[in-house]
């Protein structure tokens, strides 16, 4: 279960919230009564459904119709999730003549347009509601392909890049994996669709976010997620939620 959850807005067959999982949580296989559009702002999620699995490492749009049966890892730094929870007539209200099968897609615009209107939707008021009809009208392509198998020489970078505050400049990581500098890039966005250092600035970021969530201080948790000073950190927590840091940790702990 999450360890933080925050409604946003609800209205009968709607409910809009905004969830943080910590690091390594995880939920068995389950269903809902209800159809789920989801939007991870931070960190990571692996979902599987059947024999498909996803692992999203980026900004994403998930889609899950009611009853799909689905379980859940999430990522090692904790994860930020937004997500709306709707019934069918809510659904037919919303997204009208949508298909919802199962999928996450990538979001070109970085989750641009969902900060902006997530904001509008937590500062509550008459806007909310329009904010929340263009929040599920924001689109993103949905994929149902499963993983391509990743060389284990990647996924030690990428271990490293996540788990390692120390960890080399990505020139010393290509020269351990015996691969060239752009090979090494290019392989990661090809196998994770995200650039390595991207990567690597999320993943601290994302770190930070999940002490920020549970109470501890800005200037700590950027700090100890091991960026060099507060406003950096802060830049990216507004970078991937829309919100600076303070109001989204006065936002979560309400």
């Amino acid at each position: 279960m999450p360890i933080r959850q925050k409604t946003l807005f609800e209205i009968d067959g709607l409910c809009v919230r905004l969830s943080h999982y910590g690091a390594n949580e995880s939920m068995p296989a389950h269903g809902h009564e209800y159809h789920q559009v989801s939007w991870l702002l931070a960190g990571e999620i692996a979902e599987c459904i059947s024999r498909c699995d996803r692992e999203v490492l980026q900004p994403a749009r998930g889609v899950k119709p009611a009853g799909c049966m689905h379980a859940n890892v999430y990522g090692q730094q904790g994860s930020l999730i937004l997500s709306a929870n709707l019934d069918c007539d809510a659904v037919r209200q919303f997204l009208p003549g949508n298909t919802l099968d199962w999928g996450w897609g990538e979001s070109e615009d970085g989750n641009a347009n969902v900060h902006a209107l997530m904001n509008v939707i937590a500062t509550g008021g008459e806007l909310a509601r329009d904010a929340v009809a263009d929040l599920l009208a924001s689109s993103g392509r949905i994929s149902q392909t499963g993983h391509r198998e990743v060389p284990a020489w990647l996924t030690r970078v990428r271990e490293q890049l996540r788990d390692d505050e120390f960890a080399p400049d990505l020139e010393s990581l290509a020269a351990g994996a015996g691969v060239h500098r752009v090979h090494l890039s290019r392989s990661f966005v090809r196998h994770f669709g995200v650039p390595p250092s991207v990567y690597r600035a999320r993943s601290r970021a994302a770190q930070g976010l999940s002490r920020l969530v549970n109470g501890e201080e800005p200037a700590l948790a950027a700090l100890d997620a091991g960026f060099a000073d507060q406003s950096h950190f802060s830049r990216w927590v507004k970078k991937m939620t829309g919100l600076p840091p303070k109001r989204l940790q006065r936002l979560m702990a309400a």
